[in-house]
């Protein structure tokens, strides 16, 4: 049956569309507007072992590895909720990273873990994880989306991933004999430019299916949709807020045209001071929202911490060190590879140990690692760089997030970033 036979079945007629990229923001964007100065995000929750890549974690499995398991993520989110955390972001995993910790090899996908979070929490802002660049078509993820901020009451953001993967391009087909391209000598389908190109047009089509009370017809490079509707639309308005991590100068371009929220990253502490990490992120800061700027938007902030804290500098230096030293190189050494697009069974020799720490321990997001008051101080550099949101992982989650809410929130509400 051809498409134009196919929408006289429709019960209603489609409207054509104009846009096909970004800057898009049908009723303008959603309010960037928050409850805090500093607005708190659990991270990573969702997946075995969160960030940490350590053979630590195996000293007590059900309390460092398996906090993604439910009931526990349930009793961890609603602990989240209650001391004061504001969202939980998901960590969009298909296919972990094997070593002896099996580091990330279970999860809650972008869905499931979404929809069961929105019933077991009432306040607590739900941010989902989607890698546009595995087929996905927007289609499907604005139907469960928009469901799931429905059943929230208006509380699902969605973090774009246009980054790749090679074993999840394995899973989902790519390269193999029934795709219509050849994969390059890496395995990768896709070059960034192409990747960006894909996610632009997916949040552009996205956005029509939340807003549109009429069916849409979509004709492009990328994705096509003939009669598309979502019903019921998103409970937020105009729609839910989109996130992306943004770091090339292809991703700031893509996320400044079309996303809410950016992550971006600066220096660590090691052999850098306070101030020189604190200029680096306000850099990055300026850059992103000069970039959005330029198509007439804005944009939050955002930051991703890992955090190792404890009553004073030297105990959780010296948790620090344990950590470190039980590092799962195998399980580090799969997740270079994959992300590099070579797959390697050992690291190149230029991989310094401290590289190997970063990407282990928070996949080279911020390390916080100091007292409770290190932590709150370390966090208000972050806000003073322009940073106004702050994702964090903890390797000791449960016990981490009671900490956090007794100790460090409230040295936050001394220095006016929680109210």
């Amino acid at each position: 049956m051809s498409i134009d036979n196919a929408k006289k079945l429709q019960p209603r007629a489609s409207v054509p569309t104009e846009v096909r990229r970004g800057p898009f923001d049908p009723g303008g964007q959603p309010s960037l507007d928050r409850d805090h100065p500093l607005h708190l995000s659990l991270f990573a929750w969702n997946v075995r072992s969160g960030l940490a890549a350590t053979k630590a974690v195996l000293t007590d499995e059900g309390r460092y590895a398996d906090q993604w398991k439910w009931p526990a993520s349930r009793d961890l989110l609603q602990a989240a909720e209650r001391v004061g955390f504001d969202s939980q972001l998901q960590y969009g995993m298909w296919s972990g990273y094997g070593g002896e910790t099996n580091w990330n090899g279970a999860a809650l996908d972008f869905a499931t873990g979404a929809a069961a979070s929105a019933v077991a929490t009432e306040r607590l802002g739900l941010f989902t994880t989607v890698h546009v660049g595995y087929d996905f078509h927007p289609l499907l993820v604005a139907k469960i989306t928009a469901a799931t901020d429905h059943v929230s009451g208006g509380r699902l953001g969605v973090n774009i991933v246009a980054a790749y993967d090679l074993a999840d391009y394995a899973q989902f087909g790519f390269g193999g004999k029934e795709r219509d391209r050849e994969a390059d000598e890496r395995g990768i389908t896709r070059t960034s430019a192409e990747r960006y190109a894909m996610a632009d047009e997916f949040c552009t089509l996205l956005k029509y299916l939340w807003t549109s009370a009429d069916p849409v017809d979509f004709e492009g490079e990328y994705f096509q949709a003939y009669g598309a509707q979502v019903n019921p639309r998103p409970t937020s308005d105009p729609r839910p807020l989109l996130m992306s991590a943004a770091s090339s100068d292809l991703g700031i371009d893509f996320a400044a045209r079309q996303c809410d929220a950016i992550f971006i990253a600066g220096l660590q502490s090691g052999g850098h001071s306070r101030d020189e990490v604190r200029a680096s992120y306000a850099t990055t800061a300026a850059k992103v929202r000069a970039a959005a700027e330029s198509y007439g938007r804005k944009v939050r902030i955002c930051g991703m911490c890992f955090v190792v804290m404890d009553e004073t500098d030297e105990r959780a230096a010296t948790t620090m060190s344990w950590l470190e030293n039980e590092i799962d190189v195998a399980a580090v050494t799969n997740l270079y590879g994959r992300y590099r697009g070579v797959p390697t069974d050992a690291l190149p020799a230029d991989v310094n140990e401290n590289w190997i720490r970063n990407l282990g321990l928070g996949i080279s997001g911020r390390q916080i690692v100091g007292s409770y008051e290190t932590v709150a101080n370390e966090l208000a550099d972050l806000h003073e760089a322009g940073v106004e949101h702050v994702a964090m992982c903890f390797w000791d989650p449960a016990r981490s997030v009671e900490a956090f809410g007794e100790h460090v929130i409230p040295l936050l509400k001394e220095r006016g970033l929680r109210h």
